[in-house]
């Protein structure tokens, strides 16, 4: 116990690694987790979280075991292509995803603290500015991060208070089935096929149509399955690791350290705060419909989730109509139990989730409360974007960590963060976002082939390349982890049409670059 204490007090990075986990892509995908599967699907993200921080620890040892960059030794000891795809590969994400948490903010700040009449423009770049102003504390050496980690540490524990007051009241009243909530924490791989079983009834209802709404459901729960796996470490993470180890000046000693922290700074808080969301999503929303339906059967919010699931559902009949309002006419004719069955299948977003804490502080307070969580959320997660594209391009002009570059790099998320209404919304979003999952997906398995790459190379790690049945076992758990983020991505790049396709095929020449260049470096090692 005395060593975690010690652990605990110094640990820095993988808090940064938690601040970015923990954006605007957790709270969707654990949101939807509990509205389509319940609490069945409630070990799912602790089992992504668990292979990501494999894949991480054994960066970290690498990092702390070598006098290069992870990026350097890439380059030098498997193939330059890859380093620099990955590099690259961090600053579209950082550079696209980092708008997204402005624009996720942006809506907090508009709806839960009352201010929509303000300019958007003005939120959005007031928002950045904070940003940036904090991630200028990094540059400024010891004291700087010793400051930065400790803002991160409060806005990541802002996140969690926040869902556990909505998962204490859902508990405080009732509305949780503890029964379900340990049973939900025993990973299920029938869930990528099947529909939870408490649907089955509201399934049934449908009639002839139980087969389609069978299949649509299993298609959404597995759709959600997989990105929350291939999102749980996301590509820039991977990235960010290494300079924030050097940047607390660790090294070999501090291997083991550098573990505990990601299971401490990272791994712990994701799933406590994950929990908290599905539990209260759960309790909410799953197998619930009246937050979307009205008493006359027509929705009365989340309007176009509602009218998207039921134009699939005419479709499959062969009777949509092209115009919207005759296709919400039609869809309204529905039987009942179609509609109800949509209704709790819709996604949510956060200002419905705040409603859990109304019984307990009363509307508005609810929504603020619950408005400072969700937007600690999406400041803390554009910091981290900043700070990790300071340090791609500090590094793209071989000057790692080097604060003028380091602080050219920061400021181009800023920059887009800023023009989030424009860029984050409609077409735009459409344009950027679509290019830039395409490529963080195809990038996550590489960047994990990378880590076992590396791992196995002498002449990366030289004395301090593990041997025998450690080296194995790192290998099965490793090899396991490249397996999953590989089918995840294949799953999520199959659904993005042509871009996906090539994304595939992008995967695959870059893995034989991998391996190929990894073989005719290292064989004579």
């Amino acid at each position: 116990m005395s060593k975690l204490i010690k652990y605990a007090k110094q640990s820095g990075p993988g808090w940064l690694q938690a601040a970015v986990t923990l954006g605007g892509g957790s709270l969707a995908g654990a949101l939807y987790l509990g509205v389509v599967g319940g609490n069945e699907l409630l070990w799912l993200q602790p089992l992504a979280m668990l292979f990501g921080v494999i894949m991480l620890s054994a960066l970290a040892y690498v990092t702390l075991s070598t006098k290069e960059t992870p990026f350097v030794s890439t380059c030098l000891y498997i193939s330059p292509i890859l380093a620099w795809a990955w590099l690259i590969a961090t600053v579209i994400a950082d550079c696209v995803f980092c708008p997204a948490q402005a624009s996720l903010g942006l809506g907090i700040v508009q709806q839960n603290f009352g201010m929509s009449g303000v300019n958007p423009y003005l939120i959005t770049t007031i928002m950045a500015a904070i940003a940036f102003a904090v991630v200028c504390l990094y540059s400024k050496g010891t004291k700087g991060v010793a400051t930065f980690e400790n803002i991160l540490k409060i806005m990541v524990a802002l996140v969690i208070l926040c869902f556990f007051g909505a998962a204490f009241v859902n508990m405080k009243n009732g509305n949780v089935d503890m029964g379900s909530v340990l049973k939900g924490l025993i990973p299920n791989p029938s869930s990528l096929t099947s529909p939870p079983e408490s649907l089955s009834a509201s399934i049934a209802a449908t009639g002839d149509a139980a087969s389609w709404w069978k299949s649509y459901a299993a298609d959404s729960q597995r759709d959600v399955i997989i990105t929350a796996f291939a999102t749980a470490v996301a590509i820039n993470m991977t990235f960010l690791l290494p300079y924030t180890l050097r940047k607390k000046g660790w090294g070999k000693e501090e291997r083991e350290l550098s573990r505990y922290d990601l299971i401490l700074g990272l791994a712990i808080p994701f799933v406590i705060a994950t929990f908290f969301l599905v539990v209260t999503s759960s309790a909410q929303f799953h197998n619930k419909y009246d937050d979307v339906l009205g008493k006359d059967g027509k929705p009365t919010a989340l309007a176009d989730g509602y009218y998207k699931i039921l134009s699939k559902r005419l479709a499959e009949d062969g009777e949509l109509p092209k115009d919207k309002l005759e296709m919400q006419a039609a869809a309204d004719a529905l039987p009942l139990a179609d509609r109800q069955l949509a209704a709790s299948l819709t996604k949510r977003d956060a200002g419905q989730l705040a409603k859990a804490l109304t019984p307990l502080v009363g509307e508005k307070p609810a929504q603020m409360v619950f408005g400072i969580g969700i937007f600690a959320m999406a400041i803390s997660t554009m910091i981290v974007h900043m700070l990790m594209n300071g340090f791609a391009l500090s590094q793209a002009v071989g000057k790692p960590g080097d604060k003028k570059p380091f602080l050219i790099g920061a400021s181009l998320p800023a920059i887009t963060a800023a023009l989030a209404p424009f860029l984050w919304s409609g077409a735009n979003k459409t344009a950027m976002a679509i290019p830039a999952s395409v490529i963080a997906g195809t990038l996550l398995p590489i960047a994990y082939l990378i880590f076992i790459l590396l791992m196995n190379s002498k002449r990366t790690l030289g004395e301090d390349k593990l041997t025998g049945s450690k080296l194995t076992l790192v290998n099965i758990l490793m090899g396991i982890g490249f397996l999953i983020a590989t089918g995840a991505s294949l799953w999520a790049l199959n659904n993005k049409g042509t871009p996906g396709t090539y994304g595939m095929i992008a995967l695959g020449v870059l893995a034989i670059i991998g391996i190929s260049g990894f073989w005719k470096r290292n064989k004579t090692a």
